[in-house]
């Protein structure tokens, strides 16, 4: 098993405990400098959330929905894979058409642990930026951060003030 394997498992086992699966993988040499410029949802086994490139190729997954914790209030894996494509897709939009200066980061809204979107590396969660819930009782910050520590290609995570940061367009071009 090579490191991409390993570190894929590891990444997939630490992010079911969290309620959400995001797998990170290595670049591979065949990058292209062609942009990601949507995502969709696809099921793939589970139901996954992945890049598009303008060109058309798709990325490893970079969201696989695996939890039912949510079901019983009618966000379902595919739900929630639906609703948070449209909501990246959203984010991406409004960012001009590019992922170029958009990031993920963690927080709370309504008291509940979320990951979210924003444009720079000083913006915080809200229910306009929200893209999911992750489980009650984990730490944001710090599932942000275990999810991304162990990048291969080095981390795409920043600082700000005590505040991780992920940029989203270096965490999707690993994912091609």
């Amino acid at each position: 098993m090579n490191f991409k394997s390993i570190f894929r498992l590891a990444t997939a086992g630490l992010l079911s405990v969290a309620g959400i699966s995001l797998l990170n993988a290595a670049p591979t040499m065949a990058q292209t400098a062609v942009s990601a410029s949507s995502f969709q949802c696809k099921q793939d086994g589970y139901y996954v959330t992945v890049a598009v490139k303008n060109n058309g190729a798709i990325s490893d997954p970079l969201v696989v929905w695996k939890t039912e914790e949510f079901s019983d209030a009618g966000y379902t894996p595919e739900v929630r894979c639906e609703e948070v494509t449209s909501r990246l897709n959203s984010a991406v939009d409004r960012n001009g058409g590019s992922l170029n200066g958009l990031y993920l980061t963690a927080g709370r809204v309504n008291g509940l642990p979320v990951l979210c979107t924003v444009n720079n590396a000083k913006g915080g969660c809200n229910t306009n930026n929200l893209l999911f819930t992750l489980k009650r009782g984990n730490d944001p910050n710090a599932v942000l951060q275990k999810l991304f520590a162990a990048s291969a290609s080095g981390t795409p995570i920043q600082q700000s003030g005590g505040q991780s940061y992920v940029d989203l367009n270096k965490l999707v071009q690993q994912l091609f």
